[in-house]
């Protein structure tokens, strides 16, 4: 496939330097990006969960296995957020959630037009968790949160946890459409360094001319419409001889359903369902796709 094709949003592209050790991933989401932060959220706190999504898809895509990457990050009593959830599918399906308060938000804009990670978390923890699957070990890595954006916080994570030298850059923000109202885009990409051994020989000088290019990009560059994830590759990398290795598909996909919540509530106790009815109905809610469902006590 050339690296000029067009290609459309809510893909993560696999790429290599050729005859380089370097590799990385590629992200750019719209409708899917949207979709997934939906209406509710104020302004910072849709760009932070924006980023954790965006992060998982990145590292989720590149599991070999059937499951999902969860990304937790647990705020402090200084920030205003106090949790923030994402995760992704190996099938690519991506959601979020998050939990704020408004006051503390407030006050943090008052003094801060654009506030980052830790400014809007105050510190706090980042963990990653790869899920296999029912039956199977869950691994989690921690690191803290420190700097004004979630990428760092991974970088952070892959040093510590992995010992991979890793750099990411991440954008999340809301550009008006043509005939539309203003939406979410997001965009991303991850590069990686690749040990050296007898073969490759020192990778250290190439690694840092690779950081040096990485360094050229812009949020301009990775939220525009009109500049595809080949173009922009190309853009950086073309010295080298940058290559598309894969391509996989995101889309905004919670995993609830009123099945699965009818099953759980139906093994409650008769009580419990009774003190659960308001006006002759029991309704709850998704926190993640924030989808209500209604039942009556008869259903149960």
């Amino acid at each position: 496939m050339s690296l000029l094709d067009e290609i459309n949003d809510n893909l993560v592209t696999v790429f290599q330097l050729d005859g380089q050790p370097v590799r990385g991933r590629a992200i750019q989401l719209g409708d899917a990006l949207n979709k997934a932060i939906g209406p509710r959220y104020p302004e910072p706190v849709a760009r932070m969960l924006g980023e954790a999504m965006m992060l998982c898809a990145i590292v989720a895509r590149s599991l070999k296995f059937k499951g999902r990457l969860l990304i937790q990050c647990h705020g402090t009593n200084d920030g205003a957020i106090s949790l923030l959830l994402a995760d992704c599918t190996t099938d690519g399906g991506i959601r979020g959630y998050a939990r704020w308060d408004d006051d503390v938000l407030k006050q943090i804009e008052l003094d801060n037009r654009n506030p980052g990670a830790e400014t809007l978390l105050g510190g706090g923890t980042f963990s990653m968790t790869i899920d296999q699957g029912d039956n199977m070990d869950k691994y989690q890595g921690l690191a803290a949160i420190e700097g004004e954006h979630l990428s760092d916080c991974a970088e952070h994570y892959f040093a510590q946890s992995e010992q991979i030298p890793t750099q990411i850059r991440l954008a999340c923000g809301q550009i008006k459409e043509p005939g539309k109202d203003l939406v979410w885009r997001g965009g991303g990409i991850m590069i990686q360094k690749i040990a050296g051994d007898e073969l490759r020989g020192d990778t250290e000088n190439a690694w840092v001319t690779a950081q040096s290019l990485f360094g050229t990009i812009s949020d301009a560059e990775l939220l525009d419409p009109d500049l595809t994830q080949n173009r922009l590759l190309y853009r950086l990398f073309h010295e080298y001889g940058v290559r598309v290795v894969d391509r996989a598909s995101i889309e905004a996909k919670c995993t609830c359903s009123r099945e699965r919540l009818e099953n759980t509530l139906k093994s409650f106790e008769t009580k419990a369902l009774e003190d659960m009815v308001e006006n002759g109905e029991i309704k709850a809610n998704c926190e993640f796709c924030n989808t209500d469902y209604v039942f009556t006590l008869a259903e149960l």
